[in-house]
């Protein structure tokens, strides 16, 4: 009876584990620090590309800190060229486009005319309208870039969440082995007639 209402709650617990996301569910630290760490490395236990060490588990909270001051004080070369926000030469060319061009429905401005050839277009733009342009694109890029982030962040935590129901899921295994196989041991030195004397 407890081996089975155990094992149901522990299977429960081990599918919730598998299917969390990370917009309910963020990890605790000591979660991370027990399932992710210490007890795969106990289990001998080891994610793909990644070798679970005592080394690398002592290590890891030195390598951490260190890992976000770095991301703190670097910048990608996009977010230095979109640092031109900033600059009132931009503000005051946004505000006003050149003439023969209207806005379009994301700020750039487009020509009234069509020009036949990209020399045409390259020409007929003023340097203002070209950085609009550019900066427009920049834009979009940062928006496309910020998003591929997000969904590797949010593949690593799900990662992270599924390799702690494989921990779990693994202790459990081992638990209910020697439970069984000790339970079986017992019940057998206990009958009677199955040691005849």
């Amino acid at each position: 009876m407890f081996m089975v209402a155990s094992s149901v709650v522990l299977t429960v617990m081990v599918l919730n584990y598998h299917h969390r996301s990370p917009d309910r569910y963020e990890m605790a630290q000591w979660v991370k620090v027990v399932l992710l760490q210490w007890l795969p490395w106990m289990l001998r236990m080891n994610r793909p590309g990644k070798k679970i060490t005592l080394k690398n588990i002592l290590g890891s909270n030195q390598r951490g800190k260190s890992m976000e001051l770095q991301e703190k004080s670097s910048k990608s070369l996009l977010a230095n060229v979109l640092d031109i926000d900033d600059d009132i030469r931009h503000k005051n060319s946004a505000a006003n486009p050149p003439s023969g061009y209207t806005r379009s429905a994301f700020g750039t401005p487009i020509s009234t005319g069509r020009p036949a050839t990209v020399e045409d277009t390259s020409a007929s733009l003023p340097l203002s309208g070209m950085q609009e342009e550019l900066h427009t694109i920049l834009k979009e890029l940062r928006f496309i870039t910020d998003r591929m982030k997000k969904a590797d962040e949010s593949d690593e935590i799900i990662s992270d969440w599924k390799f702690a129901a494989m921990v779990v899921d693994r202790l459990c295994l081992i638990i209910f082995t020697l439970f069984t196989v000790l339970a079986t041991i017992v019940i057998l030195c206990r009958a009677p007639h199955i040691i005849v004397q």
